[in-house]
């Protein structure tokens, strides 16, 4: 087995190209938390990437008028199902979403006849802006930029792969794929197109297409124009209003809405209703980003990159490290028996063959317990198991559930020795999980960076009764002195 998690080792080219090229190397087992801001099409000297913000606030304003027009209009034209083939999104497995359905499609339709009604007839700003319709409560939430934004620039994101497919893909990693992606506003319907797409299949999976997404279009968490921004900035934009009236009454209306000691949530609903009275502070936050549109591409870049790092490059190096450092791809037990094999060679391959060393990045480790629970889930993707991350059977989400047929499977989880709420985890979570999904066994991993977190987890697993049990894996991933280096223990510092 060699592991081929990311898109050139599937395909065996080196990462410069991909890189040389512009576009992310994508992991092809699981969607990457990353998603293409539109912000960053406005703010690109790029003209195309410019036209591109056009077609997709071009599109917004025609179905707007659409719903203007029939309020009762069905929900067709305004349903956008997930691109699945650019393995960006949210699921820590696979990569299937769900896109934006019917109730998408009846909230969008209600904004346009509702609050957003004015939307593409803005005069404060230099151009509309789809991210201001989720600026407010109105049921339309971050998964629309991504979605509707990803099928809006499908045409080019087709014509950019086929591209890098026939300049550095060989005949038989590409095949030619009909893809519906041009609509036609006379005829209402979208048209397909023909591409000569990298071909992707692995084992008993049908057939599909890649996409490559430009690296200087994407971000992570919050496009730059978001919710969460607004209302941080919210003040501080209603107090540099250059009309003074507007901006008294915007205060005053405010500041009446807000409770002695108010909470979070007393705040956002104060600028919820204020916002519904006075809906042109909307449009002074945007412009207020529009000058600092520079700032867009660096902070966008600053977010990949630390993904590419601490996700990307130490998913292939734990990957390979464990694959030239022990079996962990070659058992093939009971649910049960597997995990917790694999769950031993984490542990070994970390302790007793610098495997630690993976998980720290500039001397620092990764803090992140959504990125280390997403590297130990990619280690399983040559498992004979199914293997499901984030399993939700109606008491929240386990990290992973491993089962071969309907009555052998086992919960996983992996979490950090410095969580705040390791003991509180460690005793509920996994039975809670193994009710819910009538799975059999459970095992928890637990990774460790310090001296400290080690002895806390024993003392939590003394406390719970759990310190010697079987499928409680702790992983000491402290820095480990070199064997030359032993004997000067007291004298030498560990290094990375």
């Amino acid at each position: 087995m060699n592991p081929q998690l990311l898109f050139n080792e599937y395909f065996e080219i080196d990462q410069k190209v991909v890189d040389r090229y512009g576009a992310l190397n994508i992991c092809v087992e699981a969607d990457l938390p990353l998603f293409v801001d539109p912000f960053l099409l406005f703010s690109s000297e790029n003209p195309e990437y410019q036209a591109l913000h056009d077609k997709i606030v071009g599109h917004l304003i025609f179905l707007r008028e659409l719903a203007s027009n029939n309020p009762s209009i069905g929900p067709s034209l305004f349903k956008f199902p997930e691109v699945p083939q650019n393995w960006l999104g949210m699921c820590k497995w696979g990569n299937n979403g769900k896109g934006l359905g019917p109730k998408f499609a009846r909230n969008l339709v209600g904004a346009f006849n509702g609050f957003y009604r004015n939307f593409g007839a803005e005069t404060v700003t230099n151009a509309s802006h789809i991210e201001k319709l989720t600026l407010v409560g109105s049921g339309i939430g971050r998964d629309f930029i991504s979605d509707f934004t990803t099928n809006l620039m499908l045409e080019f994101l087709l014509s950019y792969s086929q591209k890098f497919a026939q300049q550095h893909l060989s005949q038989q990693q590409r095949k030619t794929f009909t893809v519906r992606c041009s609509f036609d506003q006379d005829l209402m319907v979208w048209t397909p197109k023909s591409f000569e797409l990298p071909y992707f299949y692995k084992g008993d999976r049908d057939e599909d297409f890649i996409l490559l997404t430009p690296v200087d279009i994407l971000t992570k968490d919050e496009a730059f124009i978001c919710h969460s921004d607004f209302t941080s900035q919210f003040r501080k934009v209603a107090n540099s209003l250059g009309n003074a009236a507007l901006r008294d009454a915007i205060n005053l209306y405010f500041q009446k809405r807000l409770p002695t000691n108010p909470k979070k949530e007393d705040i956002e609903r104060a600028i919820d209703a204020t916002v519904h009275k006075y809906p042109e502070i909307l449009d002074y936050y945007i412009a207020k980003k529009e000058s600092e549109k520079d700032k867009a591409s660096v902070l966008s870049a600053e977010k990949v990159e630390k993904l590419r790092v601490e996700l990307l490059a130490t998913l292939t190096d734990f990957c390979k490290h464990l694959f030239s450092n022990s079996d962990f791809y070659n058992i093939e037990p009971n649910s049960y028996g597997e995990a917790l094999k694999r769950a031993h060679f984490l542990k070994q391959v970390i302790e007793d063959n610098d495997g630690y060393k993976i998980f720290y990045k500039g001397g620092k480790p990764i803090s992140s317990e959504e990125t280390v629970q997403r590297i130990f889930r990619l280690t399983w993707f040559a498992s004979p198991y199914d293997v499901n991350a984030e399993v939700n059977n109606g008491r929240g989400p386990a990290d992973y559930k491993v089962s071969f047929g309907g009555r052998d499977s086992t919960i996983v989880e992996f979490k950090l020795g410095g969580s705040s709420s390791l003991k509180k985890n460690l005793q509920n979570q996994t039975e809670i999980y193994k009710k819910a999904s009538k799975s059999i066994s459970d095992i928890k991993v637990v990774l460790c960076y310090t001296k400290v977190e080690i002895a806390k987890v024993y003392r939590v697993l003394k406390a719970i009764q759990q310190e010697n049990a079987e499928n409680v894996i702790v992983i000491d991933a402290t820095p480990k002195l070199s064997a030359s280096k032993v004997g000067q223990r007291g004298r030498t510092k560990p290094t990375l």
